[in-house]
């Protein structure tokens, strides 16, 4: 073949694939808001990426899980382990593997799974709700909000937990007969191997099976195995770090486990919050922090406040409206007018699923802190993006508003999520309380 038929055959096949990313780029009602969402997707994509190694040092909580994860890879007892299942610790020490024991390796697994978040928020947004704008504006919620961010950038277990809940409900909402429903508690046995927590996500999972009726709902038999996936898990942790391991020897060992869990003490730590607290940026955490000459580079958990408010207003709104709609038909009727029946079932998937990872917390029986809230988080950005998919159709400038505040939020907060230099009196005017900071 000669030069000019492979340059023809390079320029038709750049062509495709131009007209299918075209195809696939984001699109709603008002021309500007998908440009708006790629751009708020690709920032976030690259925040999340550059520099991901600075600073050098440990960051919040990171050597416990970067000195446990080394004792898997060279076989020693966990000294210095902390007291959660050994999941995040093996995946942490996969990135060690590639990349060595530095701040790379220590921080290549957790960034790898929150870009899959954005992914994933995109495919369960369109999935849910049976519509493209949901997906788009779950995945740029999701790419802007510094919470997700930061802890993408952390060697500590709570984003590679807040994603495997994400892939559980993904598997949920697509669950096709057995192999869907075993897939998934596959994925929920996975998940409570990252922290103990992550088995309440089993609960929105069967909810999401049974009310969108794509698998019989005897096939929720499959979740039986979810605790031999666990156990397997256990035992191949145990075993690389020369414990026993068999079934009574786990057992032991996750009761000690939970012992310490539940020894901790209220209102010991200065970092500790209430859960409650959550819902209005109370005590958001600074994760890293370094010095660059004469500015600081700092990594706020703080989330964006915009999108705080949305979806406050959004979980507060829809049990009263839900019993408006019960009661009322003339409620049910304006109801209808907006938000169709599966979209309908989409934001009671998404409200029963926030409320499960609450759970625990609500108990008040484990010492409580700001990353805790990462995972029902998550599911808070799907639910108000599909909200505002579905006021896209009505209201397309009040969308194209929000949306517009959301990236320039995003873009003012971005030095203090991304550890982007910046002086003290600059970073203190984003952290404006003295709790942020």
């Amino acid at each position: 073949m000669n030069v000019d038929a492979l340059l023809a055959r390079a320029i038709r096949l750049a062509s495709l694939g131009w007209k299918a990313v075209v195809a696939r780029a984001p699109r709603l009602s008002h021309p500007v808001t998908g440009p708006l969402l790629a751009i708020m997707i690709v920032g976030g994509v690259v925040l999340r990426i550059q520099n991901v190694g600075y600073p050098f040092h440990y960051g919040f909580d990171e050597h416990q899980y970067v000195g446990a994860a080394h004792q898997f890879l060279i076989g020693e007892p966990d000294a210095a382990e902390c007291c959660h299942p050994p999941l995040s610790k093996l995946l942490i020490g996969v990135g060690m593997v590639l990349f060595g024991n530095n701040p790379v390796g220590w921080r290549f697994a957790p960034l790898c799974f929150g870009l899959q978040s954005i992914v994933l928020a995109y495919l369960i947004g369109s999935s849910l709700f049976d519509d493209r704008r949901a997906g788009w504006l779950s995945a740029a919620f999701m790419a802007a909000d510094g919470f997700f961010l930061s802890y993408s950038r952390l060697a500590v277990p709570d984003m590679i937990l807040a994603c495997l809940v994400l892939w559980c409900m993904f598997a949920a909402i697509n669950a096709r007969g057995w192999g869907g429903v075993l897939s998934c508690a596959v994925l929920v046995g996975i998940t409570a191997s990252i922290k103990w927590v992550g088995l309440l996500v089993g609960l929105p999972a069967c909810f999401a099976i049974l009310i969108l009726r794509r698998a019989p709902w005897y096939s929720m038999v499959s979740f039986a195995v979810v605790p031999f996936v666990h156990l397997a898990i256990w035992m191949i942790g145990l075993r690389l770090i020369g414990h026993p391991n068999d079934p009574m020897a786990v057992w032991e060992e996750m009761r000690r486990r939970q012992q310490i869990h539940l020894g901790f003490a209220h209102g010991t730590n200065p970092l500790e919050s209430h859960w409650y607290t959550w819902l209005v940026l109370y005590h958001p955490i600074v994760i890293k922090s370094a010095r660059a000459g004469g500015k600081i580079r700092l990594a706020s958990s703080v989330g964006n406040p915009l999108l705080w408010v949305a979806a406050d207003v959004s979980l507060l709104a829809l049990p009263v409206l839900g019993a408006a709609v019960a009661l009322s038909v003339r409620a049910r009727e304006r109801w209808k007018q907006v938000f169709d029946v599966r979209s309908s079932k989409a934001l009671a998937i998404l409200a029963v699923s926030w409320v499960s990872m609450m759970l625990l917390w609500f108990s008040g029986r484990i010492t409580t802190y700001w990353y805790h809230y990462l995972t029902p988080w998550g599911l808070a950005i799907i639910l108000i993006a599909g909200v505002f998919a579905r006021l896209d159709r009505r209201f397309p400038k009040a969308v194209l508003i929000f949306v517009l505040l959301v990236l320039a939020i995003s873009i003012y907060f971005a030095p203090v999520w991304a550890e982007i230099p910046i002086t003290a009196s600059a970073a203190y005017r984003r952290l404006i309380f003295p709790l942020w900071r």
